[in-house]
Parts: structure tokens; C-alpha cells; sequence
């Protein structure tokens, strides 16, 4: 009976022990599987990830395909009929690109593309768009443009810099582009036929010699060619020491008061009378001159701030817009330094306002030349504010001070219906991000009483005070000194 019974625990035991076995090897191929089943997983989403990024890139350069250009060209033309902008298209061909494929090989043309992609990254602003459409055809999309002529500057940075020599590998290789331009709304309003447009003012540049660039509309391609003479006029204007700084007073709406005042430089043209900055800063850029016109309005006005303050006005701050193509310059930052030692004015009087839209994407570029500018003591501001897009997690992690409201939504205040609430939503914005807020355009006293209403505090625009000379300004100050 004891043996019998023995022999039965010893059977469970044994049956329990493999089944407790079978539990375990089955628990093991169970947690296998799902770790098989993670890996193919994470194979398919990273799979996944790939075939999106290629529906959309090119594999060789990385850049955005055609298929990706053309849905940022269709949204690029409805964002300028919104905003009463203009939009270019560029189309870029490379020149002897077959030549140097045929003579040197295929894989020495791939680095060539692939070299040319990154030459071509760096001759865009952040908010620029390129992409290779095919072969050695590229193609730019330049965004928020007051004029067509706009384009030119980067058209002629593009050509430049592609038509330096390239080392690929033990190969020096010289190859150039050829660029054609269509605007939009000037040439046309349809996407598909602004690239056509582009493409063949792109063959107009190749019958001219390549190397070069042509608009589609021919008045433009004629008011370059007389552009050209402006330049030098312009270089031999500046060499005389005849242009010269004005100064558009900033109002506080609490004391009636100038805060500060904008700098700006006139151009007393023989033929076409007193200029205005932004006639003339196109040419500047492609007579290679704008520099030395920005390091003169920095001298010029600092020097003038100084002897504002030491004269009584001692909160006084001058504004000084750059350019959107100054501000990874890397000559701005030893030239605003310059300009305050020279002229012993603090720092934090100098406030230097830079375009929202070059501040957009804030690549990296941008963050490393606005870190240097923030390095001369400078403040630094957002110019025509509401224009760009900026988002506010990119305005907060740039730490900037102040913002300048654009004035063309003041401007358009009477027709647009969405440009007070606009306004209105701009100022609060900024100043719960506790910056200085400066409304530009107050050209009326319905703009005024509008801006002071929507809580504005410092204005800016003729019918506050116009711009002009540094003794016209002089009696605005006055008061304040006295005070």
C-alpha cells in the first residue's frame, strides 16, 4: 500500500515537474514572440518613416522632391494672394553638369549634386525653400518678397557661389548654374505655370551665355540691366560720404514723449531725389556695398544716441532694422561693437530689430548669429512683427526683448476686418512675453486712437512725428530733457 502510494506521488511529481517544464518553454517562445513581434514593429515604423521620407525627398541629396516642391509652390502662391506679397520661383540648371558626368563618371557627378544641394542650403534665408526637381535641375521658392526684383539678390548669390570650383575627391570641378525666375502674382497665379515660366527664362540665361540669371518678365530683366548703373552710382555716392542718417521718433501715448527713434539712411539720388532704404538696398547687396552702408548707419547712429543722452535724454534708444540677408553675416557682429565703442553709447541703447521672417525657422545658422549679436550687449528685437509666422515657443527660446508690429496691418485696418483683432492679439502677446512693443504705420489719428485703445504703448509714424534730420529732431527732445 505505501509503495503503491509512493509510486503515485512520484508519478504527480514527475507529471507536475514536466508540466511546470512545458509552462516555462512556453512562457520563453511566448515573450520571443512578442520580442519578435517589437523588432517587427519597430522594422515596419522605421520602414514606414522611410517610404514617407522618400515619397517626399530626394535619396541622393536629401533635399525635397518635385512632388514636395509643388505642394509648398501651391501654398506659397495662395499665402501671396493673402497677403498682397510676392512669391518667386526659381529654376536652376546646372551648366556642363552632362560633361562632367560623362568625362569624370557617375559617382563624381552624384558628390557634385550632393555638393551642390548644400552650396545651395546656404544661399537661402531659413524660410527659403529648396529642392531638386530632377537630374541637375533644382528649384527656390523665396516667400514674403515686397517686389520681384527681390529675387535677383539671391539669383546672383546662387550663380556666384556655384560657379566657384568644387573638390570631388581628386577632382577640382567647375561646373556654374544658369537660374530662370517667375513671380507670382506678376507672371501668374497657377503653380504648374510658374515652373514652366521659370524653366524657360532659365534657357533665356543659357542663350545668354549661362552662368547667369533672367526673369520671365523682360521690364524686369531691362530695370536690372539700368539697375547696374545705379549700383556704381550708388558705390561712387557712398565713397563722397552724400548719403546720410534720419531719425523717426518713437512716441510713449502716456507722456507724448519720444522713447527713441528709428535710423534710417537717405540717398540724395541727382535724378530721382531723396531715397529711401528700400530703393536702394537691393542694389547695395548686389554691388557687395551693403555692408559698408550697414557698419555707416551703425557709426553714424550710435554717435548720434550718445549725444542725445549725454545732452539730457538719458533713456533714449535707437533702433537700427538689418536686413534679412545682414544677420548671419559674420562681419555684423565686429561692426555693431565697433560702432559702440567708438561712440562710448551703452549697449542696451542700441536696439537692433530683426525681419520675423529670417527668424522663422531659426536654423541653426540663425540661432549661432543672433547668440553673437546678443554678445555685443545689443538688445535685440522682432521687425514688422505679424508678418512671419513666427511661432511663440521660437520667440521665448530666442530671448528677444522687443518687437516692432508691422505696418502694413495698420495699414489695412479701415478694409481688412481681421486686421484689428490682429493688432490687438499681437500687443497682448508681446507684452505677456514682457517685451517693448513698438506699433508701427500710425499714419492717422483714427490709427492712433486705435492703437492706444488696443493697448499699445510706444508709436511709431507720421502723424506722430516724420522722419528727419538729427537737429529736426531736437526740439521733440526738449521737453524731455527738461522734464
Amino acid at each position: 500500500m505505501h509503495i503503491e502510494l509512493l509510486t503515485a506521488v512520484l508519478l504527480i511529481g514527475g507529471a507536475a515537474l514536466a508540466l511546470y517544464g512545458i509552462l516555462r518553454r512556453m512562457r520563453a517562445a511566448e515573450r520571443a514572440l512578442r520580442q519578435s513581434e517589437r523588432q517587427l514593429r519597430l522594422v515596419a515604423e522605421n520602414d514606414a518613416r522611410r517610404f514617407e521620407f522618400l515619397a517626399h525627398h530626394d535619396p541622393l541629396t536629401g533635399l525635397p522632391n518635385r512632388a514636395m516642391f509643388e505642394e509648398r509652390a501651391r501654398e506659397a502662391v495662395a499665402r501671396a494672394q493673402r497677403r498682397g506679397e510676392t512669391a518667386a520661383l526659381l529654376f536652376l540648371d546646372m551648366d556642363h553638369f552632362k560633361d562632367i558626368n560623362d568625362s569624370l563618371g557617375h559617382e563624381v557627378g552624384d558628390e557634385l549634386l550632393r555638393a551642390t544641394a548644400e552650396r545651395l542650403r546656404g544661399c537661402v534665408r531659413g524660410e527659403d525653400f529648396v529642392a531638386r526637381i530632377g537630374g541637375d535641375e533644382f528649384c527656390i521658392l523665396l516667400q514674403g518678397l515686397a517686389e520681384p526684383r527681390e529675387a535677383a539678390g539671391v539669383a546672383q548669390k546662387v550663380v556666384e557661389t556655384l560657379g566657384q570650383p568644387c573638390r570631388i575627391g581628386a577632382h577640382e570641378v567647375a561646373s556654374g548654374t544658369s537660374v530662370g525666375i517667375a513671380c507670382t502674382p506678376q507672371d501668374s497665379i497657377d503653380p504648374g505655370e510658374l515652373l514652366k515660366l521659370a524653366d524657360a527664362a532659365m534657357y533665356r540665361a543659357k542663350d545668354a551665355g549661362r552662368h547667369a540669371y533672367r526673369f520671365w518678365a523682360p521690364n524686369i530683366n531691362r530695370e536690372l540691366h539700368a539697375s547696374a548703373g545705379l549700383a556704381e552710382e550708388l558705390r561712387d555716392s557712398l565713397e563722397r560720404s552724400e548719403l546720410f542718417v534720419c531719425y523717426q521718433p518713437r512716441i510713449d501715448f502716456l507722456t507724448r514723449k519720444p522713447v527713441g527713434a528709428e535710423a534710417l539712411l537717405r540717398w540724395p539720388h541727382p535724378r530721382f531725389g531723396l531715397l529711401p532704404p528700400e530703393s536702394f538696398l537691393p542694389l547695395a547687396e548686389d554691388a557687395g556695398i551693403a555692408d559698408a552702408l550697414g557698419a555707416m548707419l551703425l557709426t553714424n547712429a550710435c554717435a548720434q544716441a550718445k549725444r542725445w543722452r549725454d545732452a539730457g535724454a538719458k533713456d533714449f534708444t535707437v533702433a537700427i532694422s538689418i536686413p534679412a540677408r545682414t544677420v548671419r553675416h559674420p562681419g555684423l557682429p565686429g561692426d555693431v561693437s565697433a560702432a559702440l565703442a567708438a561712440s562710448g553709447l551703452p549697449p542696451a541703447a542700441l536696439l537692433l530689430e530683426l525681419p520675423e521672417a529670417a527668424l522663422r525657422q531659426a536654423a541653426a545658422p540663425v540661432r549661432e548669429a543672433l547668440a553673437a549679436l546678443a554678445g555685443t550687449g545689443a538688445r535685440l528685437g522682432v521687425d514688422d512683427f505679424g508678418s512671419g509666422y513666427a511661432s511663440l515657443p521660437l520667440l521665448r527660446s530666442l530671448r528677444l526683448g522687443a518687437v516692432s508690429i508691422d505696418r502694413r496691418l495698420v495699414a489695412s485696418i479701415p478694409s481688412d476686418r481681421d486686421a484689428p483683432g490682429l493688432v490687438r492679439g499681437l500687443i497682448a502677446l508681446a507684452r505677456g512675453l514682457e517685451m517693448d512693443v513698438v506699433v508701427r504705420g500710425i499714419d492717422t489719428a483714427a490709427h492712433c486712437n486705435f492703437v492706444i485703445a488696443a493697448g499699445g504703448l510706444v508709436g511709431q509714424g507720421a502723424f506722430l512725428a516724420s522722419a528727419g534730420l538729427a537737429t529736426e529732431v531736437e526740439p521733440l527732445l526738449a521737453p524731455r530733457r527738461a522734464a
